[in-house]
């Protein structure tokens, strides 16, 4: 029996590239580097931190020190603008309120920053709608670590053989995988079909509406 579904969020619950692009084009700026970069490009950037995302960006140039300055730039420029063309994918809330009225606890695990997470889910589905949110923290591995998602696995009392893992990355793929949980692969994200084929998912859905058709 399913209890609890877990929920990467940029890509799978919330479409945010646009933001994130243009808070990494404008660190770039600030150290006098051409925006070059569509948000097709972006998409392949993101998901495993913001971190990793301004390294790609600067195309692995920087120093740990650079980087460090870079990112913690970038953090305070996302925050800014995170809400600004962030919006709720077609079809999510929908399911999830089917998922809630199930009994199904859910839960957010992303590779964002924590405290940007929390505030985007907040705003954007309002406040304890999720049972849990975890985001990035800087003395916290990140996805495809399984740490944050085995400690949500606990905060909410589940199994891991009692969940269901949802993201549209292979880093989600890998993350499942590494907490024994089964991998549901979201195509309408950041990533293509065939990214996601190739990292062996229990299934790929292309739509939302599929969602609770697997509880």
């Amino acid at each position: 029996m399913i209890k609890c579904a877990i929920f990467d969020l940029d890509g799978t619950l919330v479409n945010t590239i646009e933001d994130l692009g243009y808070a990494t084009d404008y660190v770039l700026e600030q150290y006098g580097k051409e925006k070059k970069w569509t948000m097709d490009d972006y998409r392949m950037f993101v998901g495993d931190g913001a971190k990793k995302l301004v390294e790609r960006a600067f195309e692995h140039t920087l120093s740990p020190d650079e980087l460090e300055k870079a990112y913690e730039m970038f953090k305070v420029r996302y925050q800014q603008v995170l809400l600004d063309h962030a919006h709720i994918y077609d079809g999510i809330k929908e399911q999830l309120d089917i998922l809630k009225e199930k009994g199904i606890k859910i839960a957010v695990v992303t590779n964002k920053p924590h405290l940007s997470a929390v505030k985007m889910v907040e705003t954007l589905f309002d406040k304890g709608y999720f049972d849990l949110i975890t985001g990035a923290k800087d003395d916290t591995p990140r996805k495809p670590d399984p740490t944050t998602t085995k400690a949500t696995l606990k905060a909410l009392d589940c199994k891991a053989s009692e969940a269901i893992f949802f993201g549209d990355s292979d880093v989600d793929i890998k993350t499942a995988k590494n907490a024994g949980i089964e991998a549901i692969a979201c195509s309408w994200g950041f990533r293509s079909f065939e990214s996601l084929l190739a990292q062996s998912p229990s299934a790929i859905i292309d739509e939302p509406k599929y969602i609770s058709k697997l509880f």
